[in-house]
């Protein structure tokens, strides 16, 4: 409870802080200057007393007004006489109001910036006359403090300083100098210098119908050009430019092959057409249209999936009447569509190329002579690294095929991650060949297959039996070669009359299964990437069919266009959805939807025949040829989005096919699983 205040209480003490606030400067008459600027202050201002001190000095000037008027009287010390007071007074200071505290309002300000010390840090170039001058002088600084008494205490510490982004003196050049001379040309030097241009000065076709001149210079007769040209520098220098101009126009299309923009699966307006957009055209390798270049085979590389290469050659032979004497295998690369990055030229038609699983730039070409080469295409013009002997070939048939394959324990090549390849031909042999340690591969003959007789699995054809029996007809052709999905040793072969050979390379020179899958040619074979146990196959019967393992029969056949079917493939996204190529259109068939017609049919180009067709390792693109050398990078658009459990959706799909077949359907579901272990995707290669 607090004391009562009585009337004179502290009266000298306020009387002495009243006359020295009379006495400060501050409260002395202003002069006529001082008047001056008092009238250009606000009224708020003016009623203010404005002192500068620093937080310091205000809070101990606060503490000491406390101690001066706060502090109790000692109760030993007898009260001075006028402070004593009667008790009438002493009651009514009971119900007086005590004084209140005198308050100060301190207004903060911010005070301009000083600098006490500043040093700004230097740096140079150590390769430099400044640089090492620079590092002569810390030496000195370092052996002037090397003492015991003469160290200097430093600490390290993080600070925040201000990024100056300046030019680094690398990139400045010298000056360049200017002088004026005269010199003497007559008109003869000046006939002839325009003469020696006008012969240097070619047109060169670029993208079609464009044209554009270059002009080369010669010194002594001979062009400059080819001899900068042959520089690997000038070359490689040459492509990077050539990469960086092509971006500037394909660079939407570029995007799109690399996926950077899916699409999503919460946008309002989604739709379904399964519709393909043409992303850019790789150019043949000749202009000529006259000139048979057409698109045989294409592989894409395995590590790196905007590489691919391309081969150019014979694929109808409907509309030759002389074999050409030309063929072009090229390597192209997404960042550039418009010009290769590695040409090879043969003199026959090239038919297949094949890339190396486990050294991805490794590259089989099968040519239409039966010769095999492999090339290293990490290196500009590199020889051959090994061609087959053409005295000790088994065959001289155009190859058709080239499957890598993979043993273990493989001993005898000149690299163990180069493992062989098998290849077949036109002759009905399947050929093995290895590199080793020689020009030359190592070649061996691993089936030669006979023509088949009877009535055999798969689909019920009438069979004509030979006339006469011809060596040069009892062997069919091999039109392709597909390696089994788990079993490494197990491959199989489609030939001309559409037979399905199953085949193993531990058994030579026999076949394990034979199945008549096709009234005509097979042309292609592939298995889903969901089920190791489910595969597609497609002819010149304007069939695709799809088979089961453990069923003769096909369980699925699709049939639209009444023409062949040069090429059909399973999706890499949807294990419902396949594509297939005919002559003229590029269809997409959906299993849920129907298996009576395409959900889709996309015609490019509709005067030039297709050929055949590749998916990209995303399996959003898929790349198309024709007979014309056109090469058409084509997207999968406004597709369904995949769906998280694709074994159900195929087994629900293939089960919804079957419903009006009761019997086949019953051995389908007899058969069990028949997807991969744990129902994962295939990931071989």
């Amino acid at each position: 409870m607090s004391r009562p205040l009585r009337k004179d209480y502290r009266t000298a003490d306020f009387e002495q802080l009243s006359r020295m606030i009379k006495e400060h400067p501050l409260m002395k008459e202003p002069g006529a200057e001082q008047q001056h600027l008092h009238k250009l202050r606000t009224p708020e201002y003016r009623t203010k007393c404005v002192m500068r001190a620093s937080l310091d000095d205000i809070a101990l000037g606060i503490n000491l007004y406390k101690l001066q008027l706060d502090t109790p009287m000692s109760p030993t010390l007898e009260e001075p006489n006028y402070l004593k007071e009667p008790a009438s007074s002493a009651r009514s200071a009971h119900s007086a109001r005590p004084p209140a505290t005198p308050f100060i309002k301190v207004l903060l300000r911010k005070s301009p910036i000083v600098v006490l010390f500043e040093r700004r840090s230097m740096t140079a170039l150590a390769d430099t006359e400044e640089g090492r001058q620079v590092m002569e002088d810390n030496r000195k600084y370092d052996e002037l403090l090397s003492g015991t008494d003469k160290t200097r205490r430093t600490v390290d510490a993080d600070t925040q300083t201000m990024t100056a982004l300046m030019k680094s003196r690398l990139v400045n050049t010298e000056r360049l100098t200017t002088t004026q001379m005269g010199s003497y040309v007559s008109n003869f030097e000046m006939y002839d210098t325009y003469t020696d241009l006008e012969k240097s000065t070619t047109s060169v076709q670029v993208q079609g119908e464009k044209k554009m001149e270059i002009t080369t210079y010669h010194v002594g007769g001979v062009d400059q050009f080819v001899g900068i040209n042959s520089l690997p520098g000038f070359r490689l220098a040459l492509m990077l430019t050539m990469r960086i101009l092509a971006s500037n126009v394909f660079e939407p299309q570029q995007r799109r092959y690399r996926n950077m923009a899916p699409p999503d699966p919460l946008a309002e307006d989604v739709k379904f057409k399964y519709r393909l957009g043409l992303l850019w055209r790789l150019s043949p390798p000749s202009s000529d249209p006259k000139v048979h270049q057409a698109v045989s085979d294409m592989s894409f590389c395995p590590s790196n999936g905007d590489i691919m290469a391309v081969a150019y050659g014979v694929y109808s032979h409907g509309k030759v009447s002389k074999l050409p004497r030309s063929g072009w295998v090229y390597v192209w690369n997404i960042k550039n569509p418009v010009n290769p990055e590695r040409r090879y030229h043969y003199q026959v038609p090239v038919v297949t190329v094949e890339f190396s699983p486990t050294q991805p730039q490794l590259l089989a070409i099968g040519l239409h002579n039966g010769g095999v080469e492999v090339r290293d295409i990490s290196g500009q013009d590199l020889p051959p690294l090994a061609v087959s002997q053409r005295s000790s070939s088994p065959h001289f048939e155009p190859v058709t095929a080239i499957k890598w394959i993979y043993f273990e324990g493989d001993v005898g090549c000149r690299n163990p991650h180069i493992t062989p390849f098998l290849a077949t031909s036109q002759a009905g042999a399947v050929t093995k060949y290895r590199v080793i340690n020689s020009p030359n591969m190592l070649e061996l003959e691993q089936q030669r297959l006979q023509r088949a007789e009877g009535e055999l699995e798969g689909i019920p054809i009438e069979r004509q039996p030979p006339a006469a029996s011809l060596l040069a007809n009892r062997h069919p052709q091999c039109l392709e070669i597909v390696l089994d999905p788990v079993q490494a040793d197990i491959y199989y072969v489609l030939t001309d009359e559409g037979t399905l050979y199953k085949c193993s390379t531990n058994y030579p020179l026999q076949h394990l299964e034979l199945r008549q899958v096709h009234d005509g040619p097979a042309a292609c074979m592939e298995f889903s990437p969901w089920s190791p146990r489910m595969y597609l196959t497609c002819g010149s019967d304007w069939c695709i069919r799809i088979w089961l393992a453990g069923i003769l029969l096909p369980i699925v056949t699709l049939q639209h266009h009444l023409s062949p079917v040069h090429c059909a493939r399973w999706s890499r996204t949807h294990s419902t959805i396949l594509v297939s190529l005919s002559r003229s259109t590029v269809d997409i068939w959906d299993l849920r939807n129907s298996t009576m017609k395409p959900v889709s049919s996309t015609v490019i180009d509709a005067d030039i025949f297709y050929t055949t067709f590749k998916f990209t390792h995303c399996g959003r693109s898929l790349a198309v040829g024709n007979e014309a050398g056109n090469l058409l990078m084509l997207s999968l658009e406004d597709m369904p989005f995949p769906p998280h459990f694709q074994y159900k959706q195929l087994k629900r799909a293939i089960f919804k096919a079957l419903s009006m077949q009761p019997d086949l359907r019953k051995q389908v579901k007899s058969v069990g699983y028949f997807g991969y272990p744990g129902g994962t995707k295939q990931t071989r290669a």
